[in-house]
């Protein structure tokens, strides 16, 4: 499971731990409308352009989407060019359950798949980076509506680290996060020479990254293990003169239904506990500095919005 759905999954855990918190839909409704830790001050989005029919997705921070509008939402199933103080490329974001603004490339990409999201990122760094430094997953701007018992989330951590050591898991804090190595943790990862770069169209991106690191690079699961570990991660960089191509995507998270679909339960409805907030798309260093960033407005949650 990759990081973007890592939150949303374990919140997803700690409230089925918490009955007494989930008992009716009512009581969802009642710590919402009471906006629990201050998690009511966001104002949605800036348009009422819903073209992607249940969300709404714009930039986030520092992440300018050239030749865009801003009052529109960024492209769903098309790529769209992107800048931050770090990075210059280009992006592709895929949500199974929203519309997309290219039906046939949607249909091919996830017939036949259990997917529900698919992110790429493709570009090029603007400064030397070691990949001990960068990380993927959520960071949300204010609490969750309802954070779980500290004693809990050490005992989720404990777990995570044990599969990912490179995980960074805070739930109870002001703004709650659960990030991973993004160089661990991308399904597949290609580093080429300009011009030489995939595709990102293509419905199966390749892994390609032994000619740049190294023959213990020899597939994709060698590269996850040694690249999820921030201790052997330090020995990599990021340089400016390669194309990135970071592929990831997951079976668990469904942006389009602001759901996580778990085994044997099924699809679990998080945004009540999440609160009045957009989901988050994270591409960060450990210094706080952006990659990428979007944030994932529902319909759901805005209509609750207070005026």
């Amino acid at each position: 499971m990759v990081a973007t759905s890592w939150l949303g999954f374990i919140v997803a855990l700690i409230l089925l731990a918490m009955p007494e918190l989930v008992t009716t839909s009512t009581r969802c409704k009642e710590i919402n409308k009471g906006c629990h830790n201050l998690s009511c001050s966001f104002q949605g989005p800036p348009t009422l352009n819903w073209r992607h029919k249940a969300v709404f997705v714009e930039a986030g921070s520092d992440t300018k989407v050239l030749g865009h509008d801003e009052n529109d939402p960024i492209p769903l199933g098309i790529p769209f060019e992107f800048e931050t103080s770090l990075f210059k490329g280009m992006a592709l974001l895929r949500f199974r359950n929203a519309e997309s603004d290219d039906k046939t490339s949607h249909v091919f990409y996830f017939n036949s798949r259990k997917r529900l999201i698919q992110i790429v990122i493709q570009g090029q760094f603007k400064r030397r980076l070691k990949m001990s430094e960068l990380y993927i997953g959520g960071i949300f701007e204010q609490p969750l509506a309802y954070p779980p018992p500290p004693s809990f989330s050490k005992i989720i951590e404990a777990i995570f680290r044990r599969v990912a050591p490179g995980v960074i898991f805070d739930l109870g804090s002001s703004k709650p996060r659960v990030l991973a190595l993004y160089a661990g943790s991308a399904q597949t990862l290609s580093i080429d020479a300009p011009g030489k770069q995939p595709d990102i169209m293509q419905r199966d991106l390749p892994e390609n990254v032994h000619a740049s690191l190294g023959n213990k690079f020899s597939s994709k699961s060698k590269r996850r293990k040694v690249l999820s570990s921030p201790k052997r991660a330090e020995e990599f960089e990021f340089d400016t003169n390669h194309v990135y191509t970071f592929h990831s995507y997951d079976d668990a998270m469904d942006y389009g239904r602001g759901a996580i679909r778990m085994p044997i339960y099924g699809d679990f409805d998080i945004k009540p506990f999440v609160g009045k907030q957009p989901f988050p798309i994270s591409v960060v260093t450990s210094a706080g500095d952006t990659l990428f960033s979007s944030i994932i407005w529902h319909q759901d949650t805005v209509d609750t919005l207070d005026p």
